[in-house]
């Protein structure tokens, strides 16, 4: 017997400060209804009415896939050819009509993984090898199965390589990022980074901080999850600053969509406290400077052993800058 858990609430997205929801692949979208027995029937789905849709692109050629019966949408690629923008719908009652997606190479890593020949890319190619037709809910939003059964993927997929995807023009304020693929036969699972930094984007976390984003569960035997595994990541944006996010390519799988959703953001007081011993009492360390828009708190170095927590987070790493430490926290 198999137990379904209620699927998750929709939420009221017209009342959601910004709403951009990104379909990667066009396939789902464009292929013909079968019946029952696996024959065609001349019709098809439904032209997406409130998702952007990327289909496959290349820097030379960014709009050979783009059909004018989908909701598949134009990008414009720059003089040097390296990267292409699309300008996005916001499906909330903001209506913003000037928030881009560039996507770029990241050039450096690319000449990292085979120096000799470096993989640089090319643009990204759908796919849709497995076709579970389950809708989902990801985030209080309604993800159809066209949406979710197929991906985007990066040319070339090679290992260790990473497709860079910038935002520009978000309001101010604080938006969930949710990602997505719904291929449940991914073995190696699916990762990336989401962060916010200038246009550069030379801020980009060492590791993936999403988790394993894709449609089956490594944790538990690689079990297939039709409905998927989406990964949220919460970020505070400042006028002037861009939503970045690096698509971590492993030769297997891709990306099948994305939803950024702008939030109230949750009130929580950030503490930093310290003890002479692990196990001692821990008292508010004074001097302590807390930045809640870039996350972090910066104090100076002590000068003996001490052990230190912060209240009202979820994780956290520490590293050393001259004099003081500084946190890094979620």
């Amino acid at each position: 017997m198999i137990i379904r858990s209620a699927a998750p609430p929709v939420v009221d997205v017209s009342a959601s400060k910004g709403l951009f929801k990104l379909d990667f692949g066009q396939f789902e979208n464009e292929r013909e209804i079968v019946d029952a027995d696996g024959n065609p029937t001349g019709t098809f789905p439904e032209p997406l009415t409130n998702w952007n849709v990327i289909p496959t692109w290349t820097f030379s050629e960014p709009n050979l896939n783009v059909a004018t019966n989908s909701a598949s949408i134009v990008g414009t690629a720059n003089a040097a050819g390296t990267e292409v923008t699309w300008k996005l719908t916001d499906f909330s009652k903001d209506t913003n009509k000037n928030v881009t997606l560039t996507m770029l190479d990241n050039t450096a890593l690319a000449e990292q993984v085979n120096p000799d020949i470096p993989p640089y890319m090319q643009g990204q190619t759908a796919n849709n090898p497995t076709k579970d037709a389950y809708e989902a809910v990801y985030d209080g939003v309604v993800v159809p199965a066209i949406v979710k059964d197929d991906y985007l993927y990066r040319t070339p997929d090679t290992a260790g390589t990473e497709v860079l995807m910038r935002f520009a023009n978000l309001n101010p304020g604080t938006y969930n990022v949710t990602v997505f693929e719904g291929r449940t036969t991914d073995a190696n699972g699916r990762f990336g980074k989401v962060w916010v930094d200038d246009i550069n984007g030379k801020k980009e976390p060492a590791a993936q901080k999403t988790g394993n984003y894709s449609g089956v569960n490594l944790d538990v035997g690689g079990v297939p999850t039709p409905v998927g595994q989406p990964r949220t990541i919460t970020v505070d944006i400042k006028a002037g600053e861009y939503l970045w996010f690096a698509e971590m390519e492993d030769n297997s799988g891709g990306i099948s969509g994305m939803i950024i959703r702008g939030v109230t953001p949750v009130s929580t007081t950030v503490e930093l406290v310290s003890s002479a011993t692990v196990s001692g009492t821990y008292s508010s360390v004074a001097g302590a400077t807390v930045d809640t828009g870039a996350k972090t708190i910066t104090v100076a170095r002590p000068a003996a052993t001490t052990f230190y927590r912060v209240k009202g987070v979820s994780s956290i790493s520490v590293r050393v800058s001259g004099a003081n430490l500084v946190i890094n926290y979620q």
